[in-house]
């Protein structure tokens, strides 16, 4: 980084470029395609599905700052969720704008319902006033968010405890110091104590997200891996909630169930991804019982990476966004996927998503040329046939997938579902970082 205003120069850039090194390094370098537009896949017209009359959308949220005035550096964060319920039936019925054929935002607030969660958590140096240190405190923290976290029914806890299944073990004693191994995952409000160094065992270290909580760095990563999971589990907690009755079944077949990003779990809490798609062939299954024709439609808007800049690629040439046909999807295979977005780098590495991933990608361009890419759960999909996701048969759902999102493009990779539950959910940089600042009055 530059002093301020200090201008910078070539001379190092140019040492580089006239070095070996450099040659060597071009030499050695895999070259790019030779294709200056890559070759479009086959786009399929989309098909014809059921508009679902209703949507939930959900999403999370994060700002992470330092603790002024404090020695050590110090830093909390804050985390929320925001779920919104949508009546699509209403949105399709509301005027649009004649300029921008857009929905007054007036009147697109009134086909909403919305509720936020939030929380504090500590950071790096962030211990409490009686002693307890930052780890164990960020512990204590998320324990006791996810008990009390619910949208109707049981705790997200609960709903952690029964993804992961009562044999679940805690596969280290969350004391560093403590070596005790595959310690059982109690039950959520049964915390017990470590039998070798008496350290508080709790549900939700069964996720190892405190295993990255490391002394004198960042928690960041911490903090992200907790917003990832409110957001999963509010998804399982909201679907298990609807289970319990006809009416609420009823619900789930006319209903969307939008997340913002990938259909995924990273990191430590890439256990949750099998755990999600086996939860979902489950309602599915007491969907299909009660009402024959009823399917579960869980999906997600991905606004950025990988697949996202690949789509661009695809629908460049010779202008931007001009090449997808319109009205038209696309579902990559594996050896695709493999081949030209995101390389396996070894001779055993694994089908794309098959550890992380409980729904594939989608690449769609909207009757009114709007281009979409989304993640659709495919809950019929049996993961033990050792078939990848991304090379099984359509999704039972594409077409109410397609139907459903399609109209609600408002732009490149824009998508309105995320967007109303981004409002409920986003804490804004300056705000935010008020928030954590206004700790110390």
């Amino acid at each position: 980084m530059p002093y301020p205003d200090e201008r910078a120069g070539l001379a190092a850039i140019q040492s580089i470029v006239d070095g070996k090194e450099f040659e060597q390094f071009r030499e050695k370098l895999n070259p790019p395609s030779a294709h200056t537009v890559l070759p479009l896949p086959k786009f399929l017209p989309c098909p014809i599905g059921k508009t679902r009359t209703n949507l939930v959308a959900i999403d999370g949220s994060r700002i992470y700052d330092q603790f002024p005035g404090r020695l050590p550096d110090t830093h909390v964060g804050a985390v929320s969720l925001g779920v919104v319920v949508i009546n699509l039936s209403k949105l399709a019925s509301l005027p649009r704008l004649p300029l921008s054929g857009a929905v007054d935002p007036r009147e697109l607030r009134s086909t909403e319902k919305g509720n936020s969660l939030g929380a504090m958590l500590p950071g790096t140096n962030a211990g409490t006033n009686d002693g307890t240190g930052p780890r164990e405190w960020f512990r204590h923290v998320f324990n006791k968010i996810l008990q009390s976290a619910s949208l109707g029914g049981e705790s997200f806890a609960t709903s952690l405890y029964y993804l992961l299944g009562e044999k679940h073990e805690v596969d280290q004693c969350p004391n560093p110091d403590c070596d005790a191994t595959g310690l059982s995952m109690p039950a959520p409000g049964k915390e017990y104590d470590c039998p070798h160094c008496s350290t508080t065992i709790y549900t939700t270290d069964g996720l190892r997200i405190h295993e990255q909580f490391i002394e004198n760095r960042s928690a960041e990563e911490c903090h992200s891996r907790v917003m990832d999971t409110l957001e999963l589990l509010a998804l399982i907690n909201g679907l298990r909630g609807l289970t319990k009755s006809r009416e609420g079944l009823v619900a789930i077949s006319e209903t969307a169930f939008v997340l913002d990003g990938q259909l995924a779990a990273f990191g430590t809490i890439a256990v949750l991804a099998h755990a999600i798609q086996q939860e979902l062939q489950k309602i599915q299954g007491i969907l299909q019982d009660a009402l024959p024709s009823g399917k579960l439609l869980v999906m997600s808007g991905v606004k950025s990476g990988p697949f996202v800049k690949h789509s661009e690629e695809l629908d460049r040439g010779p202008e931007p966004n001009s090449r997808i046909p319109i009205n038209s999807y696309w579902l990559p295979d594996n050896n695709y996927i493999r081949e030209n977005v995101v390389a396996g780098h070894s001779a055993n590495s694994k089908p794309w998503g098959q550890l992380t991933h409980f729904g594939r990608p989608l690449i769609l361009k909207t009757p009114t040329g709007q281009r979409l890419v989304l993640n659709v759960a495919q809950p019929e999909f049996n993961h033990t046939g050792g078939v990848p996701l991304t090379n099984a048969p359509d999704p039972s759902v594409l077409g109410d997938a397609v139907s459903t999102a399609a109209p609600l493009g408002v732009g490149t990779d824009q998508f309105l579902a995320l967007r109303r539950a981004h409002r409920w959910a986003s804490l804004p940089i300056k705000t935010g970082t008020s928030l954590i600042h206004s700790l110390v009055e």
